[in-house]
């Protein structure tokens, strides 16, 4: 997109920001410093039984274009031996339907 956001964050510093994302998971040694990385993203998880109704992301995610950039399926693998190997969950996030139509608008 070329507009900023109504924050004022660059499309370049929001791109900065995603790659960093994947990097930053991948030095994250142990749990705790994963969970912040998540916390960092996701402000609530809305969970019923063993569906996600919806996440709504942090401000700071939105404003980075997270909502436009997250899957909203997601697989998750499971330790060896436990279950199913990968699991799949719908995960809508909160708001994203507003943030692709205003990217359509911009195109």
């Amino acid at each position: 997109m070329e507009r900023t956001s109504a924050e004022g964050i660059s499309p370049e510093r929001a791109v900065a920001w995603l790659r960093a994302l994947s990097a930053t998971w991948r030095a994250a040694e142990v749990p705790a410093e994963k969970a912040d990385l998540l916390h960092a993203i996701y402000d609530r998880i809305v969970v019923a039984g063993r569906r996600i109704v919806f996440v709504r992301l942090t401000p700071s995610a939105y404003a980075h274009g997270f909502a436009l950039a997250l899957p909203e399926k997601v697989a998750v693998a499971r330790p060896t031996g436990v279950g199913r190997a990968i699991t799949t969950y719908d995960m809508p996030i909160e708001g994203r339907d507003e943030w692709l139509e205003a990217a359509r608008r911009q195109a």
